[in-house]
């Protein structure tokens, strides 16, 4: 659980970090930008289902979806503040759009990752 808390918490950074970095002036780096931020938060919210996985064993994915997708989207939301007040960076709400949409395929992704691998447990223990 440690790890995957430590795992979180790095990612974190490197998402504050990369948020604190000055945004590309070609109007052409825009698709690759939307791309980094919903592949960014993907990986984050599959880091936070898995640490909640760990700390809450017996809770189906399913239900951890909401309050992880609402962890994600206060970051997001936090990083456009952020953002807001550097000279080099502006606040975009399209790019939370794009996280949502990153944490949302990621958490999809993750939940039924973890469905299919819960009922194959169940299944291996029924056939003893």
């Amino acid at each position: 659980m440690r790890l995957r808390l430590l795992l979180a918490l790095l990612w974190l950074g490197v998402m504050v970090g990369l948020a604190s970095t000055p945004s590309p002036e070609d109007p052409s780096s825009g698709a690759l930008a939307n791309a980094v931020h919903a592949i960014q938060y993907a990986v984050f919210v599959l880091i936070l289902l898995s640490l909640a996985r760990a700390v809450l064993p017996r809770l189906p994915a399913t239900v951890l979806f909401v309050p992880i997708l609402g962890v994600a989207l206060l970051v997001g939301a936090g990083q456009e503040w952020y953002q807001s007040f550097l000279p080099y960076r502006s606040a975009n709400p399209n790019d939370i759009l794009y996280d949502t949409i990153g944490a949302v395929g990621g958490l999809t992704l993750g939940t039924v990752v973890a469905t299919l691998w819960q009922r194959r447990g169940q299944r291996q223990l029924a056939a003893f």
